[in-house]
């Protein structure tokens, strides 16, 4: 897909469809109407290629080698996806 950046420090917001399984009993027309969960998701972008985008919730300030909550989506369950620059400002 054509979501590749390549800015540092950018927050993005990604919609995109997830797979979802239930534990329950239903019937075969019930299951032939089920559809993917959409979601939302925020976080940095840490990084990409061509098969999808690595975000985390958070990076550490003093440790730029480690991140935490890694979340990989591929590209193909990507629905929307946007990107919010952030200033490099030690607000501290």
């Amino acid at each position: 897909m054509g979501f590749l950046m390549k800015k540092k420090n950018t927050i993005v917001e990604i919609r995109w469809e997830d797979a979802w399984v239930d534990t329950i009993d239903i019937t075969i027309p019930e299951a032939k109407k089920l559809k993917p969960v959409t979601r939302t998701t925020v976080g940095w972008r840490i990084s990409e290629n061509d098969k999808g985008i690595v975000l985390a919730t958070d990076y550490f300030n003093d440790d730029k080698k480690h991140i935490n909550t890694p979340m990989y989506i591929p590209w193909g369950i990507i629905l929307e996806y946007w990107e919010y620059e952030i200033d490099d400002t030690d607000n501290s």
